[in-house]
């Protein structure tokens, strides 16, 4: 699947800060935090500090899995923050390459998934 990725201009924990916040303040809720750092240090490995947040909101997401069952699979959405080489890099997918497939028609989410694409980047550029 497509996704973009760009770089934060703020620290690693300053930017999972900044994009919790965010999500939670348009109204979208945090499922889980899957921190693979630490998963890899349990397990003996190290690895760059990786962060998964996995939110959405319910109320724009079950009408989708409810028209395509199988969209569930794609929800809830996630988002990566990775420090690679310096640098903290963000990562999320393409949410026209999410509906490819699918039941769902892009003017669908449009407005709601698709605009979640620009928080992104406005939250860790601006």
């Amino acid at each position: 699947m497509k996704t973009h990725t760009v770089k934060s201009d703020y620290s690693f924990d300053e930017t999972l800060q900044r994009l919790s916040n965010a999500f939670e303040s348009k109204g979208m809720q945090i499922f889980a935090k899957i921190d693979h750092q630490q998963a890899a240090t349990k397990a003996g490995l190290s690895m760059q500090p990786a962060t998964v947040i996995v939110f959405g909101n319910p109320k724009a997401g079950t009408p989708l899995m409810q028209k395509d069952p199988t969209f569930a699979l794609q929800l809830p959405l996630k988002v990566l923050v990775t420090q690679v080489n310096g640098e903290v890099l963000v990562s999320f997918y393409d949410t026209k390459a999410m509906v490819d497939g699918t039941k769902i028609d892009f003017s669908e989410v449009q407005n709601t998934l698709a605009n979640v694409e620009g928080l992104i980047k406005k939250v860790v550029q601006e």
